[in-house]
């Protein structure tokens, strides 16, 4: 029984251990770019810094070079980010770009003039948005989904990037897809679709304008 509680100590400290919050400032950064498939939450803050919690908060890597702040984990534990959680707290932010797996989401609407999403090599995005203008793009298995508001969108998908954006209401949006890539988005005015090389394209909002273009195969479709 001694050994038994013993061991239920040791696990349980352990169990805290790991858990506990790392607090680091980080100066002033616009893009953040996450890697090894750690889960960051972006929070809107008057101050810059991040939160590590779960597993291996010591493993993570945090670089801030000419306010592109990388999150990754250290060279012996790449792509093992699986347990690490990082709550980032930004002032501004202009670019998100998810890569390896990893996972970028925002918990409150992110309301500015503009806004670039990029995923690629399997990363993934969720945000809900209130902007003017929006650029995405997404490659080889990079996932975003949008939602909210926006004015005027791009959409860029090759490679079997996916954008998830029936529930983003635009007015004007463009999209372009290649290889394989699957788009769908929603526009009230005008919605330009290219398609290339057996791409997928879904349209929904009833805009007043549909333009289509489709070389090599592709799908464009009118919900």
């Amino acid at each position: 029984m001694k050994h038994i509680c013993t061991f239920v100590f040791c696990f349980l400290a352990f169990t805290v251990f790991a858990q506990k919050p790392l607090e680091k400032q980080v100066g002033d950064f616009d893009e953040v770019k996450v890697f090894d498939l750690i889960e960051i939450n972006l929070i809107k803050s008057t101050e810059n810094k991040v939160v590590i919690t779960g597993a291996d908060t010591e493993d993570v890597e945090i670089i801030n070079k000419n306010g592109k702040l990388k999150i990754r984990m250290k060279f012996d534990r790449i792509f093992d980010g699986t347990q690490t959680f990082v709550e980032v707290y930004y002032t501004k932010i202009s670019t998100i770009d998810s890569n390896e797996g990893a996972i970028v989401v925002s918990n409150e609407t992110i309301t500015q003039p503009y806004l670039e999403l990029k995923a690629q090599e399997g990363g993934k995005i969720n945000v809900g948005l209130e902007v003017e203008n929006l650029d995405c793009k997404a490659v080889s298995g990079g996932i975003i989904e949008a939602s909210g508001k926006a004015t005027h969108q791009e959409v860029i998908l090759n490679t079997g990037g996916i954008y998830e954006g029936e529930k983003l209401i635009t007015e004007q949006t463009k999209v372009k897809v290649s290889a394989g890539g699957n788009a769908v988005i929603s526009a009230s005015v005008l919605a330009d679709a290219k398609v290339r090389a057996g791409g997928y394209i879904e349209i929904h909002g009833d805009p007043k304008t549909i333009k289509k273009d489709r070389l090599f195969g592709g799908k464009i479709k009118v919900k």
